[in-house]
């Protein structure tokens, strides 16, 4: 539910600008136009994926086949949802806080909020008059519309996100990797934190996305789908980031 914020009163135009700012959590969105793109990977990326892995991960496959997907224009939060918003919304909600919230190394201002659940997630999405991105409204934020692996390219390049090979071992402040962004303009949509979406899929599990400071160069790509072991409470590697949806047919 997207209330507390009528974006079209705040848009004012027939045109839409690139870039707006959230009048609830001061998040920076970026327009992702409305087009299609392909989501998911094909066999034969999904062969080149399990040659880099070096062995068979089955899981890799659930993001088989690439399918082109329409989807209407869309703001999403450039950065992750920080520890400085989210601390706004807790005191003006009175949500609980999450686990590390007092430890030095995890709640910085502009590192990622970590150890925050789906519900968490929704709770502070719709307290910001916005909603948690499906998996193809995060995927086409990451990926843009030529089917690239990464953010930045088809070439797994290390120096361009906080991931295993980085070798930070925790969470990074926002705006760090200026190389790694999405054609978009979108920040830490590889490594980082994963990050929650709406969808299902294994077990009926809630879908995160785009891997986290652990993970290896496979399991940053902008289609590697997994699921944490604790939806409710979430982990030290998982966060978020929001959307806001438009009218559907007000704009073009």
């Amino acid at each position: 539910m997207e209330s507390r914020w009528d974006i079209e009163k705040q848009i004012g135009t027939d045109v839409l600008p690139r870039t707006i700012v959230s009048p609830i959590d001061g998040a920076e969105m970026v327009l992702i136009p409305e087009s299609d793109f392909t989501m998911g990977i094909s066999e034969e990326q999904l062969a080149q994926i399990f040659l880099v892995e070096q062995k068979w991960n089955p899981v890799f496959a659930t993001e088989t086949p690439a399918r082109k997907i329409y989807l209407e224009s869309y703001y999403i939060d450039r950065y992750p949802v920080t520890n400085y918003q989210y601390r706004k919304f807790i005191e003006e909600t009175g949500h609980r806080e999450p686990m590390l919230w007092h430890e030095s190394d995890w709640n910085q201002p502009l590192q990622p909020v970590v150890f925050v659940g789906w519900e968490d997630a929704r709770a502070y999405a719709k307290w910001a008059g916005k909603s948690l991105p499906t998996e193809a409204q995060w995927e086409k934020a990451g990926r843009g519309i030529d089917g690239r692996l990464w953010a930045w390219g088809q070439v797994f390049l290390p120096d361009r996100c906080n991931c295993r090979d980085y070798g930070l071992e925790r969470t990074s402040e926002i705006g760090t990797f200026d190389q790694g962004v999405s054609p978009y303009g979108c920040y830490d949509m590889c490594g980082n934190v994963w990050e929650m979406c709406e969808g299902r899929w294994i077990e009926d599990l809630p879908v995160m996305r785009g891997g986290c400071f652990l993970g290896s160069p496979t399991f940053v790509r902008v289609t590697c789908r997994w699921s944490p072991e604790d939806v409710f409470n979430g982990a030290h590697w998982l966060g978020f980031r929001c959307v806001k949806n438009l009218a559907s047919g007000q704009y073009q």
